[in-house]
């Protein structure tokens, strides 16, 4: 009896044993396969992330809209470049430097005259960074000035009985009443500051080479005119007034790094 129960004992010992030796192994098996089944997700993962340097190199875009909307009719003309330096992919400084120009008559037969350069410089954020393709969704921000020499001429209407030369029919004066006698006012000068909020999309072509377009809406800051007159066009912002909304279409290259 006694060595039965040695015996049963020592059965069970060695039953215990093995199973507490075979769920360790187990364990660590189970164990194993988890860590490497983590490392790869984790490499996966950084993989998916672009990593870029803090330079990523300098991009020169021409603007297209301004001269195809003149060659299709328009009496304004505007005429641009900017270069932007790019910062990790995400950041991008710009400078951007143009020419308008205007030569339009109004509906009331007023004459108006400019021509002039204009700046802009600020800041685009790509919200694509994170992309592993090279297109662009850009928002930024502008601020821009502009200093401008323009010309406002009057409509000289002929009096068909007595001759000469009568006031313009379409604009009243407003202090003494009746039309308005021909004037002209060149070579006065005027100043505009404004800020443009921007938001476009740069698609990549082919290599360095990029096609996109944006929307601009511009809110004017500051402005100052000649005495008689206001200009009908402001290079670089567009029609005088209140804010404004403009477009663009570019070509870009990216230069090599």
């Amino acid at each position: 009896m006694e060595r039965r129960t040695l015996r049963y004992s020592i059965s069970l010992i060695v039953c215990l044993c093995v199973a507490l030796t075979l769920n360790a192994q187990v364990s660590s098996t189970s164990g194993t396969d988890k860590r490497p089944v983590a490392h790869k997700q984790e490499k996966k993962k950084d993989k998916d992330v672009p990593v870029y340097p803090l330079f990523n190199g300098v991009d020169l875009s021409v603007d297209l809209w301004g001269p195809g909307s003149y060659l299709l009719g328009s009496d304004n003309l505007s005429m641009e470049v900017a270069a932007d330096v790019n910062l990790k992919n995400r950041f991008f400084p710009t400078l951007e430097v143009g020419y308008g120009k205007s030569d339009t008559w109004s509906e009331d037969g007023i004459h108006y005259k400019t021509g002039a350069p204009y700046l802009r410089v600020g800041m685009d954020y790509n919200t694509f960074y994170k992309k592993k393709f090279q297109h662009k969704l850009l928002v930024g921000l502008r601020y821009a000035v502009s200093s401008f020499s323009y010309d406002v001429q009057s409509l000289s209407v002929d009096d068909p009985i007595y001759g000469g030369g009568l006031g313009n029919p379409n604009i009243t004066d407003g202090i003494w009443g009746g039309n308005l006698p021909p004037f002209d006012h060149t070579g006065m000068k005027g100043t505009m500051h404004w800020i443009e909020v921007c938001a476009g999309i740069r698609a990549h072509v082919w290599k360095g080479l990029y096609m996109g377009w944006a929307l601009r809406y511009k809110f004017r800051l500051s402005a100052t005119t000649g005495e008689y007159g206001d200009p009908s066009y402001v290079p670089g912002y567009g029609t005088y007034g209140s804010n404004t909304l403009g477009v663009s279409y570019t070509i870009t290259y990216k230069l090599p790094l």
